[in-house]
């Protein structure tokens, strides 16, 4: 009788926790060139968890290059342009953009941003804007 009680309890304790509100958001930028940066942003309970932003090159995206895309000998950072993402995506989800300062040529000029991601990123900015309005317009 008490297991009964007991696992009955345990039950409704843990039907009263709060549902988790995912909200998904996709954004596009496309440049001078005609490349195309597709960002998707989720949001769990209101808190950014994901970023991912890929662009468009010819046929295929800079991601799937990878390697092949040959960026790291011409960066100064010794980075490919993946790496340099991973490195934006990861900086955007745990600080956001609204501090984000841009020179004339679109790229950071925060020291931190600059430590691991030093190309232009104005267009990348851009499409991470419009996937959280959309993110946003898709939760109202």
């Amino acid at each position: 009788m008490r297991k009964g009680i007991l696992i009955g309890l345990l039950l409704l304790l843990c039907g009263c926790g709060s549902k988790e509100v995912v909200k998904k958001g996709e954004g596009t930028y496309t440049n001078q060139e005609g490349e195309v940066t597709t960002v998707h942003v989720n949001y769990k309970n209101d808190k950014l968890t994901k970023v991912t932003i890929d662009e468009t090159t010819g046929t295929t995206t800079k991601r799937k290059l990878g390697k092949e895309y040959h960026m790291k000998d011409a960066s100064v950072i010794g980075k490919e342009w993946d790496e340099q993402m991973d490195y934006l995506q990861t900086y955007i989800k745990d600080h956001g953009i609204e501090e984000i300062q841009l020179d004339e040529q679109g790229k950071a000029k925060n020291e931190d941003v600059l430590s691991g991601c030093t190309i232009s990123i104005d267009g990348y900015l851009k499409a991470v804007k419009s996937a959280m309005e959309q993110s946003k317009e898709a939760s109202k």
